[in-house]
């Protein structure tokens, strides 16, 4: 099994030409590390949804690790839930309390 692709730096309009950049070698990923990530808005979950969609074409769901405490609120704001498989260690997010 492939290794999670960790996500470090916040998940936003600031970093997003950044990830962008890499998007070729991260969306071969179906599990992504969030526990380093401090920050997302929602130009960083329309990369995950954009990341959830381009897997959806060979039936793989995107598994998030350890989004921060932020993440559903914002997803479930969005509607966009329904497009990641979550686990069941959202308490190992080290910026869940933040």
């Amino acid at each position: 099994m492939k290794q999670p692709a960790p996500l470090t730096l916040p998940l936003t309009r600031d970093q997003l030409a950044s990830y962008w950049a890499q998007r070729e070698q991260l969306f071969t990923h179906n599990r992504v590390d969030l526990s380093g990530l401090h920050e997302i808005d929602s130009i960083g979950l329309a990369f995950l949804v954009q990341w959830s969609q381009s897997l959806a074409a060979d039936a793989r769901p995107l598994t998030l690790n350890s989004p921060p405490a932020s993440f559903y609120p914002l997803a479930d704001l969005y509607g966009v839930g329904e497009f990641f498989t979550p686990t069941d260690n959202l308490a190992e997010s080290q910026y869940e309390s933040e």
